[in-house]
């Protein structure tokens, strides 16, 4: 695991009500991932996937945590990490459109 010595200033913004010399990577291995997962751009999605295992990733995106994500970026990282599509609708996109 990295730490946040090494995170893009993109990640530490993201965590920005928190002292960021205060989080453990792997104590908060699900604050962190939901935070990064739900609002994270590009540097902090690829900063993500070299900061954490894939398994802990699948583990978080399998958990009650990860289910709270938003269908478009759970459907998102379970590719990223190599877990099956869920096959919910995503997007934002009302049911009948």
């Amino acid at each position: 695991m990295t730490s946040l010595r090494e995170a893009p200033d993109s990640v530490r913004a993201l965590l920005w009500e928190v002292d960021v010399a205060s989080i453990d990577l792997a104590r908060d291995h699900a604050w962190v991932c939901a935070r990064v997962m739900s609002r994270g751009g590009l540097a902090a999605m690829t900063w993500l996937l070299r900061a954490y295992p894939d398994e802990v990733l699948r583990a978080f995106l399998e958990s009650p945590a990860g289910a709270r994500l938003a269908p478009r970026e759970r459907a998102f990282w379970r590719l990223a990490v190599g877990l099956p599509p869920l096959g919910e609708r995503g997007g934002g996109r009302p049911s009948w459109a």
